[in-house]
């Protein structure tokens, strides 16, 4: 095998700061960045070659519903600024988001459910 393995973390914890408010990550925070999303075109003779059109990007991931907020607050919310902190280092930003999906809270566990929509998602990747 050539070149360099990295060796420290790559998954696990993630925070979100949520307009300036931290949140706990409780679980299944994902996301996909904002961009160009190429479909292929076909005829009937031949693959004629591809659109391409711009997406939206989103995040979502189960919140800790907590005493002092009101997870509903989010239901049909706008103007969301979403930054999440990942174990390996990278930087996920959701500029202007707005939220989709109705808010599931689970009382049981104490958890909600937020997706966030925007076009602009961006991920920073730290290198070294």
């Amino acid at each position: 095998m050539s070149g360099s393995v990295y060796r420290g973390p790559l998954a696990g914890t993630a925070t979100a700061t949520i307009n300036g408010v931290v949140y706990n990550v409780v679980g299944e925070c994902q996301y996909q960045a904002a961009g160009m999303q190429n479909e292929t075109l076909k005829g009937q003779s031949a693959v004629e070659g591809f659109s391409q059109m711009p997406t939206q990007g989103f995040a979502q991931m189960t919140l800790r519903d907590r005493r002092d907020t009101n997870p509903l607050d989010f239901q049909g919310a706008s103007g969301l600024t979403i930054i999440i902190e990942q174990a390996n280092g990278k930087v996920v930003t959701v500029d202007n988001g707005w939220q989709t999906e109705n808010i599931n809270i689970n009382t049981q566990e104490g958890t909600f459910e937020l997706h966030v929509e925007s076009d602009s998602v961006t991920v920073d990747v730290v290198s070294g």
